[in-house]
């Protein structure tokens, strides 16, 4: 006699929700976001660079828009990359794009779909409803800084009195200018020589006190953006992100600080971050503002762990067991949407999420072909 065992696997349970991330009007699954008194939504990177993260994102800004108020995307970036990023959207100018991809920390081909798919959803808005973008982070990009001031000075002739400054800062991007536009990107950690912009970001520093009068003059209305990206400049420096260990402290505080500066700027308006999983587990700056009760947005942040393969593997310890527990779910389908409960053992151990997003897809960013990695 032929016995035949089939294989009884437990029912998924209603927290666990297979949901689309593709452009498609499939929000099926979503609802399980719970909107309740969140202002701010934080979709928190397991690893940075995963591929399929900016399409993962456009979804859940697609669906926070109508249901959460969404109106600004919060980037671990500096405010010269939110300021180009902004400046793309609301002209439309892919040479924009180009600048974007090369200068900043968004490189892939993921991040150029993103942005074009952004745009397109705001022109579908009335303008005071479009989402824009804010910075959260430091200025660590150099060359994405660089690049905004100089957008800043344009054709206005530099008075004498900051050639020492103002006017370095246009020679070296004027003398890198044809090499910089020779490559799609520049994958390299400093572009421009580090100590030679640390100390004239320091003089700057010291001129915009001694000088403000000339300074506010020659900027007029732009001051204050140009002293925001030397000061943020300066702290990019500090923490030096060759080596994101360092001071990282120090920069999780300030993450903390400009937080808490966006929600006081737009009290009215919902907030999606992306940012990295360490700057929203237990303890640090994210979950501080959720936490501590002096914080103005005690009780008011979600967050969304989102994660991927990595090399064909499942390897946060919490979903190895939910695949555990139920092998029909994560490998089968492309997109998990996953509620913590404490009810269920497989996601006690979530470091402080409220949601992941399970995508059953690896690989990274997808670079351009001509990028720029340094001379050696």
């Amino acid at each position: 006699m032929l016995l035949i065992c089939a294989t009884s696997y437990a029912q998924v349970p209603s927290n666990i929700q297979s949901i689309s991330i593709e452009k498609d009007d499939d929000f099926r699954g979503y609802d399980q976001i719970a909107m309740d008194s969140n202002r701010v939504f934080v979709l928190a990177e397991h690893w940075h660079n995963i591929r399929s993260v900016p399409r993962a994102t456009m979804k859940l800004l697609r669906y926070l828009y109508t249901h959460g108020n969404v109106r600004i995307l919060a980037i671990e970036q500096g405010a010269s990359a939110a300021h180009m990023v902004n400046s793309y959207l609301d002209s439309g100018d892919t040479t924009k794009l180009r600048h974007i991809v090369r200068n900043t920390m968004f490189w892939g081909k993921e991040n150029w779909a993103f942005f074009e798919d952004l745009r397109k959803f705001n022109q579908t808005l009335p303008i005071d409803e479009r989402v824009f973008v804010k910075s959260i982070d430091i200025e660590y990009k150099m060359e994405s800084a660089i690049y905004v001031i100089n957008e800043l000075i344009g054709e206005k002739d530099i008075p004498s009195s900051l050639m020492n400054t103002v006017g370095i800062f246009k020679q070296l991007f004027e003398n890198t200018k044809s090499h910089r536009e020779s490559y799609q990107g520049l994958s390299v950690m400093y572009y421009y020589d580090r100590e030679v912009v640390e100390s004239l970001v320091l003089k700057t520093i010291d001129e915009m006190e001694r000088k403000s009068e000339i300074y506010t003059t020659f900027f007029g209305d732009e001051f204050v953006q140009f002293a925001t990206l030397i000061l943020e400049m300066d702290d990019g420096l500090t923490f030096d992100y060759t080596n994101p260990n360092n001071n990282y402290k120090f920069r999780d505080r300030l993450i903390y600080k400009k937080f808490i500066s966006l929600v006081e700027e737009y009290p009215d308006k919902g907030i999606l971050c992306v940012i990295g999983m360490r700057h929203a587990s237990k303890g640090s700056s994210i979950s501080k503002l959720d936490k501590l009760d002096f914080s103005p947005l005690k009780d008011q942040v979600m967050t969304i762990k989102i994660s991927a393969l990595f090399n064909k593997l499942i390897i946060s310890s919490d979903l190895r067991k939910l695949n555990f527990n139920y092998p029909e779910q994560l490998k089968v389908n492309p997109a998990t949407l996953i509620k913590h409960t404490n009810s269920d053992a497989a996601l006690r151990s979530s470091k402080n999420f409220d949601y992941t997003i399970f995508i059953n897809a690896t690989g990274e960013l997808t670079p351009f072909e001509n990028v720029y990695k340094g001379d050696n």
